[in-house]
């Protein structure tokens, strides 16, 4: 039986939503980790300010002479359950001027926005056998260097729908990095 998240009761919307927070730390733990780096999770104070995790990698990520072999990338990850807007190949997610203000702000560490998305559908969030562990969907990821600073109460960022946090893009990311490549809002 499909059981949708909004069939869950009023009173556990809480739970549900510190459930798909966890589900979305756990993806990008489990990506960061077989990239070759790690993710630690930041305390309340950083996430007040637009930081909810900082990955770390070491390593020569680049054959390009003075590439950095310590990167550093303070994320900013949201989940959302329902239907992804998507129009001209961005996915929209709406959010507050005050939070998107805080996100592109300057910083020597460079910043990921990432969007997991998860299933309306509870039941198929994460399920696991003994020959498996499956956590269904995916995030989505975009650098927000470059973005204008915006006026008002609400704005949408538009992330490329290409741009799905895998393994292989988060090592693309870091080598980027590692040669000085800023990740730029698209």
């Amino acid at each position: 039986m499909k059981m949708k998240a909004t069939d869950i009761i009023h009173e556990n919307k809480t739970e549900l939503n510190i459930i798909q927070e966890n589900l979305s730390f756990s993806y990008l733990h489990a990506v960061s980790s077989r990239a070759g780096g790690s993710c630690i999770e930041v305390g309340r104070n950083s996430d007040n300010n637009g930081v909810d995790a900082h990955l770390k990698f070491f390593g020569k990520f680049s054959d390009k002479k003075n590439s950095l072999t310590q990167i550093d990338i303070n994320v900013q990850l949201k989940s959302k359950r329902h239907k992804l807007i998507i129009a001209d190949n961005k996915i929209s997610f709406p959010l507050s001027v005050e939070q998107y203000n805080k996100y592109i702000r300057k910083s020597t560490t460079p910043f990921l926005f990432v969007l997991f998305h998860v299933s309306d559908d509870v039941q198929q969030w994460l399920t696991l056998s003994t020959d498996e562990l499956i956590l269904r969907k995916c995030a989505y990821w975009t650098g927000l260097y470059g973005a204008s600073a915006r006026s008002g109460q609400k704005t949408t960022l538009h992330i490329p729908k290409k741009n799905i946090l895998s393994v292989e893009q988060l090592k693309n990311i870091v080598r980027k990095i590692s040669e000085g490549e800023k990740l730029n809002y698209e």
